[in-house]
């Protein structure tokens, strides 16, 4: 079975900046792991609630941070490493998606990675740091990874779409 060993996490936020009045930063959370072939990042960037999974052979994080979208090269880089699927795991502009993937596979080895990122993004940024320091030189699978916010909704909803079919 593949395992995914974590290498290094970080998780910041952007700037934000002004549209018709003040708009908060960005969540990024970068994840670069091993699947014992390769080093790898796996990039989340939630923009107001919506995922952007990007799968990269190099670090972005402090690019995905500086959000310099006038940078042409840096651009054109992270839409042609934006995801859909990976791993068996589908990935949309919705959390949903990607929960409901993880629910019909629960053994696939990507799950515990994913919801480590998904954790890191979701987190309070005062529960960042420590979520950081106990992922670096372990596999995903061997961490004791808090349920998101999104993963409790998601389960919530599930518990009564079962009784709502049950009564």
């Amino acid at each position: 079975m593949k395992r995914y060993f974590i290498e290094e996490a970080k998780c910041g936020i952007t700037e934000g900046g002004m549209a018709c009045g003040p708009v908060s930063g960005n969540v990024v959370a970068t994840v670069r792991f091993n699947d014992g072939t390769a080093s790898q990042w796996l990039n989340l960037v939630e923009v107001d609630g919506i995922p952007n999974v990007c799968l990269s052979d190099r670090d972005i994080y402090d690019d995905l941070l500086a959000e310099d979208y006038e940078d042409e090269a840096f651009t054109a880089y992270v839409n042609n490493h934006l995801i859909q699927h990976w791993n068996g795991i589908d990935f949309d502009f919705s959390y949903s998606t990607t929960l409901e993937s993880m629910a019909s596979d629960p053994e696939n080895p990507a799950v515990p990675l994913i919801r480590y990122l998904l954790a890191l993004v979701r987190c309070s940024m005062d529960e960042t740091e420590a979520l950081i320091a106990t992922a670096a030189g372990k596999y995903a699978d061997e961490l004791d990874i808090p349920l998101s916010d999104i993963e409790e909704n998601f389960m919530d909803e599930e518990d009564e779409d079962t009784a709502e079919d049950t009564e």
